[in-house]
């Protein structure tokens, strides 16, 4: 099984339509959309609701959850939706702010996947009004987090870009911390680059918790354009090849692994 886990719902006309096809057309399963509308920056949970509807076999629906405004039975009444990921961006505090943990208990007992933002994020209008202030988005607070919740199924986003390393070594040590590679990480950083950072090895002293390849803690997510994700695929194909990654562990990073997280595995 193929999946993205990285999709931004766009209110643009047709736009859709437009995806679903070009993910089908990439041999894309299913299509994880977050409702963190990325053109008025708006809570779009709504429409992805609507697109759970109208693609029930493809579309997985990750709700857009502000972190400091909604309380935790927010996230109960989103999984009774139908949704099965929460997506955070742009919070009030450090993700790992205590006063948060009721949300990711509450997103931990439910089974939903937690999708973090980490690194830059990307400059909007709004960015006074959201008092964005980038060191919220480092990669070790998801570290913090990971350890509270042991079974809360985290996937940071970007590999904390440009603090790679310490997202890397976060993953490392908790079974439950995966990252994608989606931005301009994979256009920047040459493979040797992302092998010096998933540097451990499945056996010998210096492994994984649980003896597994480190790309076994990558999945695929575009977090592009429609017309761009067939470029984001050529980068994570050509940066694996180059490093050796064994097809099977290949097949995890293109779906295998977060259709696992999602409980859609066939």
């Amino acid at each position: 099984m193929r999946v993205d886990a990285h999709v931004h719902y766009s209110p643009e006309d047709g736009y859709l339509d437009r995806l679903i096809a070009e993910e089908q057309r990439l041999g894309f399963d299913k299509v994880c959309v977050n409702g963190a509308d990325w053109i008025e920056h708006r809570d779009a949970n709504d429409a992805v609701e609507q697109s759970m509807a109208k693609y029930p076999e493809i579309v997985v629906g990750f709700a857009y959850f502000p972190l400091g405004h909604r309380e935790s039975d927010s996230v109960r009444e989103l999984h009774e939706r139908g949704f099965k990921g929460l997506k955070f961006i742009r919070p009030p505090s450090r993700y790992d702010d205590r006063d948060f943990y009721p949300v990711y208990e509450a997103a931990e007992e439910c089974g939903l996947v937690c999708l973090f933002h980490t690194g830059i994020v990307a400059r909007t209008p709004r960015d006074r009004e959201h008092d964005v202030d980038n060191d919220r988005h480092r990669p070790v607070y998801l570290d913090t987090i990971a350890r509270a919740f042991p079974t809360l199924k985290i996937v940071g986003a970007h590999l904390g870009n440009p603090w790679y390393e310490e997202a890397g070594m976060a993953c490392r040590w908790n079974p439950n911390l995966y990252f994608d590679l989606s931005g301009s990480s994979l256009k920047k950083r040459p493979p040797e680059y992302f092998q010096s950072i998933l540097w451990w090895s499945e056996t010998g002293q210096y492994r994984d918790r649980e003896g597994r390849h480190p790309w076994h803690k990558i999945v695929f997510g575009s977090d592009v354009a429609a017309d761009q994700i067939a470029d984001v695929v050529e980068d994570y194909q050509r940066t694996m090849d180059a490093t050796g990654v064994r097809r099977e562990v290949q097949d995890a990073v293109f779906g295998g692994t977060m259709a696992r997280l999602l409980g859609i595995e066939r």
